[in-house]
């Protein structure tokens, strides 16, 4: 179950959980403290790609202030204004390195002004919707890996293993695209993955974003809406939908995997008030 509260300034997603009791209802205690403790942390998992979800929808919503036509005139003008300040400090006759120095001053000033009224620099403003993107990846990536370690644990449901294997079939560029997200700098430099990277053959992209059918493009750190993408080491290009679907997919494993122990106590609701 999932629910929706909507706010100005974008929207917010809360995916619930139920556990079905309070405690693992095993004769072996040492076993099931350490089975609940990974449950833990594929819930923390699960609820911190939640919160990424939000605060990249949140980020995507946001229009960047610099692209108002009127906030535009409204620094052109102060630039200016700012300018002229300069001049006047400096004198009239000035060189043309002089002229370029003035240029220079006037920008870091009115750059300065603008961040000391609270202004965001552009820069920041344009990542932070790749920020939260690769967020949302490497909790993803994290729960699919928690999830493989459960796997491997004595006495766990053999279902845990098909559940871990549908992470692979609704994420089936999960991995490829986290590595090159953690290394970029071999991926920048046209290399695939392992100690000694080899060069990449680039492979086709073909979609509403990217037209290569003939292959040859790296595509690194992109956004396609709500997907994040990249060329993996293998030479093709990834994505991960940063979207309630990608939530929802997760959810069902979750809530599934935990309905596959035996609890004792009161059930539990997830995330808290």
């Amino acid at each position: 179950m999932s629910f929706f509260v909507g706010r100005q300034g974008g929207a917010t997603f809360i995916f619930e959980i139920t556990t079905p009791g309070t405690w693992l209802d095993y004769g072996d205690r040492d076993w099931a403290w350490r089975i609940e403790g990974q449950l833990r942390s594929l819930q923390s998992q699960f609820f911190e790609a939640n919160a990424a979800l939000n605060l990249f929808t949140s980020a995507q919503s946001i229009r960047p202030s610099f692209a108002s036509r009127e906030m535009w005139e409204r620094d052109s003008q102060r630039r200016s204004e700012i300018q002229r300040a300069v001049e006047q400090e400096r004198g009239n006759r000035m060189s043309h390195e002089q002229w370029e120095e003035i240029h220079f001053e006037s920008e870091v000033r009115f750059k300065r002004e603008k961040w000391a009224a609270g202004g965001i620099p552009r820069e920041f403003e344009h990542n932070l919707p790749f920020l939260y993107a690769r967020a949302f990846l490497y909790a993803l990536d994290a729960f699919d890996k928690f999830l493989g370690v459960l796997v491997k644990e004595v006495d766990v449901p053999p279902e845990v293993a098909k559940l871990h294997l549908r992470i692979a079939e609704d994420f089936p560029n999960l991995r490829g695209v986290r590595n090159t997200a953690q290394h970029l700098e071999d991926r920048a430099r046209g290399l695939g993955a392992g100690k000694n990277p080899q060069p990449l053959e680039l492979k086709p992209i073909t979609n509403n974003f990217i037209n290569a059918p003939g292959g040859g493009v790296l595509v690194l750190n992109s956004l396609n809406g709500s997907r994040y993408g990249s060329t993996m080491s293998d030479g093709h290009y990834g994505e991960i939908d940063v979207s309630p679907e990608s939530m929802q997919r997760l959810q069902a494993v979750l809530q599934e995997l935990l309905s596959l122990f035996k609890w004792r106590g009161p059930k539990q609701h997830a995330p808290g008030a």
